[in-house]
């Protein structure tokens, strides 16, 4: 059995030496396929700095804070993740449901101005929309409730359907398509289509409001004057009050590995299906050919022979998802290895950027020492 023959030592020193050399002060890892998780560990600490004498280095030699370490029931702020664990869940389900289709125009369901009318659901869960990529709602002087407008009162960056932009933008106003649909705000549409129904019941927005303490800190700010620790690392997603479609989920590897066995097993989870196969397959099918970078639905989608944070040996096909604070999922797209990562590398400085190179390097590892297992 791979369980029995995993070899955990090489994963467990390729963790503790990417915390020696600065990739994240700590992290919680997750690695499995289609049967469950086979290995999951948690390393080093979920902060090592104190708001009183904050980090601004990048690659600090030392952690002179209080040292708390990382536990299985530690939360991580997902930010980006949150675009696949939330928003493109609750629309794959609605889609699952017949309440929405991928060729709908989101004039359907909103009032939009002329260059939106091309717009369809599509591309925003393709990031083919031409909404521009990040603005800060707040500069904007309007309310967190016109979100939805202030985003469709930008001009398109590119046009519609023509080239894939990643665009926060364009998440948040889906997710405000998706909270109409559904008559709820999007994180009671994902406790009740996603999360309880999957039995997630570490992940949640806002968690400091559900009663969750064990979280790992972010980045220090100074309208604070302290770390972020369960409020939103991402801006936008803090303007809008700690629910949004782009960022805001905070959960642990192990609720994440329960996502990523149902993900790897086609859309069954238990033995029942969660998603139909057939929308599994389409949303983990590269419909960007040609347009700069392989998207699904919701989902990256490695393209051949390019720079990857799948690393070398997940083949075209595998798919998941980053965020920014230092988390990631991804799936090999052919024997169904997940892969997940929590770190908060943010912890140190946003510009700390050594796990950009250990994600590819341990999904190396992951990999190989899968297929060792599998003889």
């Amino acid at each position: 059995m791979i369980k029995r023959a995993f070899n955990s030592d090489v994963i467990d020193s390729a963790v503790l030496k990417a915390i020696d050399e600065r990739a994240f002060p700590g992290a919680q890892i997750a690695i499995g396929d289609k049967d469950g998780i086979i290995y999951t560990a948690n390393y080093g600490y979920k902060r090592v700095f104190d708001d009183n004498a904050p980090c601004f280095d990048k690659e600090p030699v030392e952690f002179t804070g209080t040292k708390d370490p990382v536990t299985s029931d530690t939360l991580y702020d997902m930010a980006s993740c949150t675009k696949i664990m939330s928003t493109t869940m609750v629309a794959l389900r609605m889609i699952d449901e017949g309440k929405i289709a991928l060729y709908d125009s989101i004039s359907r369901f909103i009032d939009v101005p002329e260059d939106k009318k091309g717009i369809e659901l599509r591309h925003l869960l393709t990031h083919t929309s031409g909404i521009k990529a990040h603005f800060l709602l707040e500069n904007d002087g309007r309310e967190a409730s016109e979100a939805a407008q202030i985003v469709l009162d930008h001009p398109l960056s590119t046009p519609t359907g023509t080239k894939v932009e990643y665009t926060c933008m364009g998440y948040i106003l889906l997710g405000k398509i998706l909270e109409k649909l559904g008559d709820k705000p999007l994180d009671v549409l994902a406790e009740e289509m996603v999360w309880k129904p999957l039995g997630m019941y570490n992940t949640c927005y806002r968690p400091l409001d559900k009663g969750f303490t064990n979280i790992a800190a972010t980045e220090y700010t100074e309208d604070l004057g302290a770390y972020k620790v369960g409020i939103v690392h991402d801006e936008n997603a803090r303007f809008l009050g700690g629910v949004s479609a782009n960022a805001g989920v905070f959960s642990n590897a192990e609720d994440v590995a329960t996502l990523a066995t149902m993900l790897s097993a086609g859309g069954v989870h238990k033995g029942k299906m969660f998603l139909s196969p057939s929308l599994m397959k389409l949303a983990r099918t590269d419909m960007t050919a040609g347009l700069g970078e392989g998207r699904g639905l919701g989902f990256v989608v490695k393209q051949a022979g390019t720079l990857s944070a799948m690393g070398d040996l997940y083949p075209g096909g595998s798919f998941g998802h980053n965020g920014y604070t230092g988390t990631s999922m991804y799936l090999h797209g052919d024997n169904g290895l997940y892969v997940i990562i929590l770190g908060n590398r943010v912890h140190f400085t946003r510009n700390s950027d050594r796990i950009f190179r250990f994600r590819r390097t341990f999904h190396n590892l992951c990999t190989a020492e899968y297929e060792r297992a599998s003889l």
